[in-house]
């Protein structure tokens, strides 16, 4: 398959990836470079990564560097010539969930705490205002225990692998679901066991019949 055919093919991944970059703040050669490793079963070199992009290689390797940096993407360095002296680049992205993880978490718990640690400030400097908003404070209540909790839940997450969290949560939604389940199973005034409808089950409803005193 020819390489514009893979590029045509990858093209979702690509624009998913330039959205992602002009998301966190990034440059959209950083996007389109994470977006073109992406599905790439070899490390791929610098100057593949030139001919599919256009970029000079001074722009890709400052643009790899912030992504290596960042935890994205590994370098791979592939000695060249018979003594070894000179080294040549290669360029896979990081897929490893165990890899990715800590990049994730540091990218959502930064901003969690540069809101946090504003909203603070903010509570602080209306502590020591004359302003009596009651709403306000509500409000500014409510935004902190909010982001303290987001903030406990990715410490949380960041305690365990992928695995572990799937299987907890897994397990979670099984027993809620038996939860709910045994919520809606009818059982009989009388006696407690399980009855398929009405009040009472069939043996303690033949003897109410029978008595007319069972109580109700």
């Amino acid at each position: 398959m020819k390489d514009e055919e893979i590029m045509e093919l990858k093209r979702p991944l690509i624009e998913a990836c330039i959205k992602s970059a002009q998301m966190a703040g990034w440059r959209d050669a950083m996007g389109l470079l994470r977006g073109i490793l992406f599905l790439e079963s070899e490390p791929v070199s610098l100057d593949a990564l030139a001919e599919k992009t256009g970029y000079s290689k001074t722009t890709i390797r400052s643009n790899m560097n912030c992504l290596e940096n960042i935890g994205i993407v590994r370098r791979v360095v592939v000695p060249l010539g018979k003594p070894h002296r000179y080294k040549h680049y290669r360029y896979s992205l990081v897929n490893d969930a165990e890899a990715m993880r800590p990049v994730i978490l540091s990218a959502a718990n930064e901003g969690i705490h540069l809101i946090l640690q504003a909203l603070q400030q903010v509570e602080k400097n209306l502590k020591g205002s004359n302003v009596k908003d009651a709403e306000l404070k509500a409000s500014l209540v409510k935004a902190v225990q909010f982001y303290e909790e987001i903030s406990r839940i990715l410490d949380l997450i960041g305690e365990y692998s992928p695995k572990e969290l799937i299987a907890i949560f897994e397990s979670k939604k099984k027993c809620n679901s038996r939860k709910s389940n045994d919520s809606h199973v009818n059982k009989c005034k009388a006696c407690g066991k399980q009855t398929l409808n009405g009040p009472f089950c069939s043996r303690c409803q033949d003897m109410r019949d029978e008595l007319r005193c069972w109580p109700k």
